[in-house]
């Protein structure tokens, strides 16, 4: 059968278009003119008649020529060719293969008798290659990257394809069939003149088809062949999680590390060994049993980091690794996994309330609201002795908050106070969340909700996560006697955050953990809809002003260095500089001394020009900032116990009771470890990110401004270090870009002063130890290592209606499809439209080669 198609039908379109208008032009040419009896012309008339019908038969053949150049031209642009549906292909009709073969992790599945996933795949690839006409090109395609790069152009020669597919090997990644006809697509487009033969080689895991759920959304996919090798009854371990309970560890108190372990399978799996290891030490191991199906174990481990080779120095955190392990099944490559754990010493945190250090007196009873929390992180009685403690103490009042106090706090907590102050405390811990400071606000004491909105919400522009009622929740029982009614945390509430959640603890006993607190007295928070949207567009307008004003003096930046390069600065340029310098501080503060080193840059710096993007990307940044709600309290109302929100690069979390005063009496309870989660969860979040997923490039910020470093970097096994090339990542930030981060496990950027011997060791080193390293990890995800893989049935109900084809385990990959010819027929097309123009011309320069029959009845 037949077919006719184009490669770019959009010219066809275009031409056809344009071949309307000596159409249109002929037809208006014939419309009727008045006429105007003219005596001396009656004499014509017989010879006009004569030749009439000859130039009607000559303006229609002009017509057909003029409308056929115009269309042929549009549709030789189009490049048509010729297809033909046949059983197979010849060596006579060469094809374009496009090979998509999953290198994801869980193609590493496999058994000894059967090979892996991948090696069958490659089996499955060689063959149909050996099979292809001569002539054919072959576009060889990892599904899921490769560290070294490929390229989607076609190879000539079936031995170059088959050097493309053994270079294929796994890494930590996911694949996902929208991704492989992506890649596919992108492929087909380099070789439009052959037809294509599109396979896609997987084991077909479900999760390689979440982004495909409905017939719709693969109706206009081109022919794909499915090609399943996965293996039957798949059975696999493997470590889904690794982490710190708590989020960051120090070295006198035990942390408690959770490695959550998932089977998958229809055997019971007994006395499993898990290990857990410190760099090359096993510091841990428990046996687990695993029981048929799909389940998850948790097993902890406690450990104290006090034997570090590198201790943490106060407010320097310490990165250490940890990898959990299992014995190795069928899919060795994840019965591992790791972590990057932070182990700080003396980290400042403020502490403000409503006396402050100088002012609280235990003996006379006159504790500041935050008493209770200060022991909670700091234990210890002479907490300023105690530098190996998590954190350092500085306990103020709020006039003494001032920007040299905040200059090194990962933390403020704020409780107690009746009111504050709008002018200089607010704007200053608006600055501090900005740069990624974390601020808990808590009520408690005199706290007074009217004052503080007034003060500290300001339309979204102060430093409250949501707007506060006048009205109060309840009294303290001083104030209420008789009438008291205690209410209590909602548990269904808690259920939906990491922070209520604790280790190995079922839900009964964390239902009546969180049963045991009594609350006489809390603030409300304004979280209706209707508060938030009027935020959201607020929010939205504001954002796109500053956004428009930084790119605005960003470009005015450029223009003055280019005229200050000249000689040619004005004095209106100066003051402009001023102007903008000083707006550009007060919307990027930078006087936080650690976060330079921290997190990174805002997500607001990335910022699309073009405004349909940019509009999208502001919207997705206000839903970031939007106030959440962590938790409720289950009276009727259903009021926030618990509101968080982003501010800048920061975080703010108010708590609407409060936190040693008799409106409550959560922190005498064991509910206490909510808030000690909390706080740690946000001195976690301050310090320097080293736990990753799998990284196609990333970007680091030099810790040192040295201009003598070589930077190198270390990946996970034996190969040697690669040097890192030193750049710019920012208008005044030097650092560098590590690519093809696919592989699982630890890495390390080291910084040394000249030539580092483990690079060269015939070059004269400065220094063997290095000035400073950074550890990384990566880890895949954990759903990659589920192998359930989808059925026929399933992939015939979701395929039905679409150009996809499944090959089953066992059956041969055809060849069979649309084949091409006529793919020249452009030139011809040319050649027409040439030879219709040269027609034309000849019926035009005719009456001046051939006497006229007019012109001789006149004579």
């Amino acid at each position: 059968m037949f077919g006719f198609s184009l490669t770019t039908a959009g010219f066809l379109v275009a031409g056809a278009l344009c071949a309307l208008g000596p159409i249109i032009i002929h037809l208006l040419n014939r419309r009727r003119f008045k006429v105007v009896q003219w005596a001396a012309m009656d004499f014509l008339r017989e010879a006009m008649q004569r030749n009439r019908r000859i130039m009607q038969i000559r303006d229609i053949i002009l017509l057909i020529l003029r409308t056929a150049a115009v269309f042929f031209f549009g549709l030789a642009l189009a490049q048509p060719f010729f297809s033909q549906k046949q059983e197979g292909a010849s060596e006579h009709q060469p094809v374009h293969a496009i090979l998509v073969v999953d290198n994801s992790l869980s193609m590493d599945y496999g058994t000894s008798a059967e090979g892996t996933g991948l090696t069958r795949a490659k089996e499955k690839a060689k063959t149909l290659i050996d099979k292809l006409p001569a002539g054919s090109k072959i576009s060889i395609i990892p599904a899921c990257g490769s560290r070294e790069g490929y390229s989607p152009d076609p190879h000539d020669t079936k031995e170059n394809a088959l050097e493309a597919l053994e270079k294929i090997e796994i890494v930590d990644r996911s694949a996902t069939v929208l991704k492989a006809v992506n890649e596919a697509k992108k492929a087909s487009e380099a070789a439009p003149e052959l037809a294509k033969r599109i396979i896609f080689i997987s084991d077909q895991q479900e999760s390689n088809w979440k982004d495909l759920t409905s017939p719709e959304t693969l109706k206009d996919l081109p022919a794909i062949q499915v090609v399943d090798v996965s293996l039957p009854n798949p059975k696999n371990a493997w470590i889904a999680d690794l982490r710190v309970q708590d989020g960051l560890a120090d070295v006198e108190t035990p942390s408690t590390i959770v490695v959550q372990v998932e089977y998958s399978g229809l055997d019971v799996r007994r006395d499993v060994p898990v290990k857990l290891f410190l760099g090359e030490s096993v510091i841990g191991e428990k046996l687990a049993l695993l029981e048929p199906g799909e389940g998850t174990r948790e097993i902890d481990f406690e450990y104290t980091f006090n034997a570090l080779s590198e201790m943490p120095e106060p407010g320097k955190p310490v990165f250490v690794t940890l990898k959990a392990s299992i014995d190795q099944d069928e899919l060795p490559s994840d019965d591992q996994r790791f972590l990057a754990v932070p182990v700080v010493a003396a980290l400042p945190v403020v502490f403000v309330d409503q006396f402050g250090a100088e002012d609280e007196d235990p003996v006379r009873n006159r504790l500041g609201e935050t008493v209770r929390l200060r022991k909670l992180l700091a234990p210890k009685a002479a907490r300023e002795e105690a530098p190996r403690q998590v954190v350092r103490i500085k306990h103020v009042r709020a006039d003494e908050l001032t920007q040299d106090v905040l200059a090194d706090a990962r933390l403020v907590v704020v409780a107690g106070l009746a009111n504050i102050d709008d002018v200089n405390t607010v704007p200053l811990l608006r600055d501090y969340l900005k740069q990624g400071g974390q601020l808990l606000i808590a009520a408690g004491g005199d706290f007074n909700p009217d004052a503080w909105n007034a003060a500290a919400w300001k339309d979204g522009d102060g430093i409250l996560p949501a707007p506060l009622k006048r009205e109060a929740i309840g009294e303290v029982p001083e104030a209420a006697g008789e009438n008291m009614k205690p209410f209590f945390l909602s548990f269904e509430s808690l259920s939906g955050d990491e922070f209520f959640q604790l280790a190995g603890m079922p839900e009964t006993d964390l239902r009546d953990l969180y049963s045991e607190p009594f609350f006489f007295k809390a603030v409300e928070a304004d979280v209706s809809r209707e508060t938030l949207d009027a935020w959201k567009e607020a929010q939205r307008k504001k954002l796109g002003e500053e956004l428009t004003f930084m790119a605005a003096a960003e470009k005015r930046k450029v223009e003055r260095d280019a005229k200050t390069a000249g000689g040619a600065l004005t004095e209106d340029d100066r003051k402009q500089q001023v102007e903008d310098e000083t707006r550009l501080r007060e919307l990027r503060p930078t006087w936080l001394t650690w976060a330079s080193t921290g997190s990174g840059a805002s997500a607001e710096s990335d910022i699309p020009a073009e405004d349909a993007a940019r509009q999208a990307r502001i919207s997705l940044l206000v839903e970031q900032q939007m106030p959440r709600v962590l938790a409720k309290f289950g009276d009727e109302k259903g009021a926030a116990f618990l509101v968080e929100r982003k501010i800048g690069r920061g975080t703010v979390i108010f708590c609407s009771s409060g936190l040693s005063s008799s409106w409550n009496t959560m922190l005498t309870t064991n509910a206490t470890v909510v808030f000690d989660r909390i706080l740690r969860s946000m001195v976690q979040a301050t310090l320097p990110r080293r736990n990753y997923g799998v990284q196609e490039r990333l970007t680091l910020p030099l810790l040192t401004e040295d201009h003598d470093l070589t930077v190198s970097l270390s990946r996970p096994g034996d190969a040697p270090s690669e040097p890192l090339d030193i750049g710019y990542i920012g208008t005044e930030q030097r650092g560098v870009t590590i690519s093809g981060m696919y592989q699982r496990g630890a890495y390390r950027v080291s910084a040394y002063r000249g030539q580092p011997a483990s690079v060269d060791p015939a070059q004269p080193t400065v220094s063997d130890k290095p000035v400073w390293e950074i550890p990384l990890v990566v880890n895949g995800d954990a759903e990659e290592s589920l192998l359930s893989p989808l059925s026929r049935e399933k992939f015939e109900e979701r395929a039905s209606g679409t150009n996809l084809g499944w090959v089953g385990v066992g059956e041969d990959i055809s060849l069979a499809g649309p084949t091409k010819s006529g793919e020249k027929t452009w030139w011809y097309l040319v050649f027409f439209v040439f030879a219709c123009l040269l027609v034309e011309m000849g019926i035009l320069a005719w009456p001046s080669l051939v006497p006229s029959p007019l012109g001789s009845g006149l004579g």
